[in-house]
C-alpha cells in the first residue's frame, strides 16, 4: 500500500498541468520582470531584494490557481480538462515566442502616446504566430496518444523552466543584478528656502525645443514679457538627444563616451562637477531637485534634499499592477499591447519617501500647486536650485491654463504654452519674495523636441538673467552650446550678465560637438559636428567616430 500510495503520489506531481503552470507562471511573474530589471537597472529605483518577494508571491499564487483549475476540469470532465491543457501550452509558446524573439519593433516607452496605426506588420505577425502555433500543436495532438503528448508538455515545460532560471542567473551575474541598491530619496525639503543675498536657479523644462518656442514667442509677443530682463539663446546646442545623458552633463560638463557604464559615470559626474566643486568651496546650499537620479550615492550626500530613505514599496498593489502591465507590453500579443502601456517613471511614486519629507517628482502640476501654495522662506547662505520638471515632454495633457486635459485633445505646443505658465508664476514668486533681482536664473531644457525623428533634437531652449540684470527681452543668435555651461555658472556666481556668460557672439560661426544615440540604444554613441545653426541637421555631419559598448 505504502508503495501504491507513493506511486500515486509521483504521478500526480509529474503531471503535465503542473509543470506547465509552472512554466507559464514563473515566465510571466518571476522571469519576465526580473530580466527586465537586470537588464535595464539604471532605469529602475528598486533591486532584486525588493522586486523578487513581491513578484515571488504573485508567481505561487497564480501558480496555484492554475493547478487547483486544471485540478478542477479533471475531474468535472476528462476532454475539458485535455483541452485546456492544450490551449494552454499553444498560450504559452506564443506568449514566449512574442516575449523573447518579437521584441525588436516594441513601442517607446518614453512617455509619448503610440499611435497603434503605425504596427500593422506586428499586428499581422501576432496573427500569425498564434494561428500557426495553434495548428502545429493540434496536429501534434491528434497524431500521437494523448499521454505521450503530456509527457511532450511536460519535458518541454521542465526544460523552459530551467533555461529561465540559468538565463536569469547569467543577467544577474552580468548586469550587477545582486547588488543592493542604497535607500535614497530626491525630496522637496527647502525647494523654496533662498538668499536674499545670491541665488542661482536652474529651473529645467524637459522636452522644450527652441524651433517651437521661436514661433510661440512669435505668435503670441505676450510671452515674451515672462522673460523681461532675460536673453534667449536660440541657436543653442545641446549635448544628447535625450534626458538621460543630458542632466549629467549639464550639471558636470563630462561627456559620456561608453568607456565604464553609466551608473559609474552618472555617480563621478555629479562628484566631480566643478560647478558643485565651486559651489561647496563657497558654502552655498545645494539643492538637487532631480527625480530620475540613480539610487547609488555618487557624492549625493552634498545635496540638502537627497535625504536617506527607508526601503520598501509604498503602494504595492499599484507596483504589481505596473509590473503585470509592463510584463504584458513585452508578452502580450499586438492586439492586447494598447491596453498594457505603463509610464516608467509611475514606478518612481512608489518609493517610500524619508521620515517626514515628500518626494519629488517631475510633475509639472505638482510643482504648479507648489508655487501657488508654499511659501519662499529666507536662509543667510547662498543657495542654488536645479528644478526639472516634465515641461513639455509626453504625454500631452496640459493646457496654457495648467488645467489637465486627455492626452487625446493636447498637443505638444499646448505642453510648452503650460510651461510658461509655470515658469511664468514661478518668477512671479521669486519677485514677490524679494529674491528675484539677487538671483541669477537660467530657464533651459535637457533636449529639444524632434517630432517623432529622434535625430532632431539637438537645439533646446536657453534664457538666461544675471543677478540686478533689468532689460526688455532679448534674443541672441551666438553659436553657443551646452559644451560652454559651466563657463557660464561660474561667470553667473560671479555677477555676470547674460549676454556676457558666453564667449561666442552674434554672426560668429563655430564647430560644435554632439553626440547622438537611438533610444534605448546607448551602446552605440556616434559623434557629430554641427557647422551651422544648431537646429539645422543638415549642417551637421558624422565625424566617423563611434563609442560602443
Amino acid at each position: 500500500m505504502t508503495n501504491l500510495r507513493m506511486r500515486d503520489i509521483r504521478s500526480k506531481c509529474s503531471r503535465a498541468e503542473i509543470w506547465l503552470s509552472v512554466v507559464t507562471c514563473f515566465m510571466l511573474f518571476l522571469y519576465a520582470p526580473l530580466e527586465l530589471l537586470f537588464t535595464n537597472q539604471d532605469e529602475f529605483w528598486f533591486d532584486v531584494y525588493l522586486l523578487a518577494p513581491i513578484m515571488s508571491l504573485i508567481f505561487v499564487g497564480s501558480c496555484i490557481a492554475s493547478i487547483l483549475i486544471f485540478s478542477a476540469l479533471r475531474v468535472w470532465c476528462e476532454a475539458a480538462y485535455r483541452v485546456a491543457v492544450i490551449v494552454y501550452f499553444i498560450t504559452f509558446i506564443c506568449l514566449y515566442v512574442q516575449g523573447n524573439l518579437l521584441t525588436g519593433s516594441l513601442p517607446l516607452l518614453d512617455g509619448k502616446p503610440i499611435d497603434w496605426s503605425l504596427y500593422k506588420i506586428e499586428y499581422v505577425q501576432s496573427y500569425v504566430l498564434w494561428i500557426v502555433v495553434t495548428i502545429i500543436i493540434v496536429v501534434i495532438y491528434r497524431k500521437i496518444k494523448y499521454g505521450f503528448f503530456e509527457n511532450v508538455v511536460k519535458i518541454v515545460s521542465i526544460c523552459m523552466t530551467l533555461m529561465f532560471c540559468v538565463t536569469l542567473l547569467t543577467l544577474a551575474l552580468s548586469n550587477h543584478g545582486f547588488e543592493r541598491k542604497p535607500g535614497l530619496g530626491v525630496t522637496t525639503r527647502n525647494m523654496f528656502l533662498m538668499s536674499k543675498d545670491t541665488n542661482l536657479v536652474i529651473l529645467l523644462l524637459d522636452a522644450v525645443d527652441a524651433r517651437n518656442m521661436n514661433v510661440i514667442l512669435e505668435e503670441n509677443p505676450e510671452y515674451q514679457n515672462i522673460f523681461t530682463d532675460f536673453t534667449y539663446y536660440q541657436n543653442m546646442m545641446g549635448a544628447y538627444p535625450a534626458t538621460r545623458h543630458s542632466i549629467p552633463y549639464i550639471l558636470s560638463g563630462k561627456w559620456y563616451e561608453n568607456k565604464t557604464e553609466f551608473r559609474e559615470y552618472e555617480a563621478e559626474a555629479y562628484a566631480d562637477s566643478p560647478l558643485f566643486a565651486n559651489l561647496e568651496e563657497e558654502g552655498w546650499r545645494i539643492g538637487l531637485y532631480e527625480a530620475e537620479l540613480l539610487s547609488n550615492d555618487g557624492g549625493k550626500n552634498r545635496f540638502e534634499n537627497i535625504l536617506p530613505s527607508k526601503r520598501g514599496i509604498s503602494n504595492k498593489v499599484m507596483f504589481i499592477k505596473w509590473q503585470i502591465q509592463l510584463v504584458g507590453f513585452k508578452y502580450a500579443p499586438y492586439c492586447l499591447k494598447p491596453h498594457t502601456f505603463v509610464n516608467l517613471k509611475d514606478f518612481n511614486t512608489t518609493k517610500i519617501p524619508p521620515e517626514g519629507e515628500t518626494m519629488f517628482t517631475m510633475s509639472n502640476s505638482d510643482f504648479y500647486d507648489r508655487v501657488l501654495e508654499e511659501k519662499i522662506q529666507y536662509v543667510d547662505q547662498n543657495c542654488f536650485r536645479f528644478i526639472h520638471i516634465n515641461g513639455a515632454h509626453a504625454p500631452f495633457i496640459y493646457n496654457e491654463a495648467m488645467e489637465e486635459i486627455a492626452a487625446e485633445d493636447g498637443s505638444y505646443e499646448d505642453n510648452i504654452k503650460a510651461s510658461l505658465t509655470i515658469t511664468k508664476s514661478y518668477l512671479n514668486k521669486l519677485k514677490e519674495a524679494g529674491v528675484y533681482d539677487n538671483s541669477a536664473i537660467i530657464v533651459m531644457a535637457d533636449h529639444g523636441y524632434g517630432w517623432g525623428d529622434y535625430f532632431e533634437q539637438q537645439n533646446p531652449i536657453f534664457f538666461v538673467k544675471g543677478i540686478d540684470e533689468k532689460h526688455d527681452f532679448a534674443i541672441s543668435d551666438a553659436p553657443v552650446s551646452y559644451m560652454d555651461l559651466q563657463t557660464a555658472y561660474e561667470r553667473l556666481m560671479d555677477g555676470a550678465s547674460g549676454d556676457q556668460i558666453f564667449d561666442w557672439k552674434n554672426g560668429e560661426q563655430r564647430d560644435r560637438r554632439y553626440l547622438f544615440y537611438e533610444h534605448s540604444k546607448e551602446d552605440r554613441i556616434i559623434e557629430y559636428i554641427q557647422t551651422g545653426w544648431a537646429a539645422d541637421t543638415t549642417t551637421m555631419y558624422k565625424t566617423g567616430v563611434e563609442y560602443s559598448r
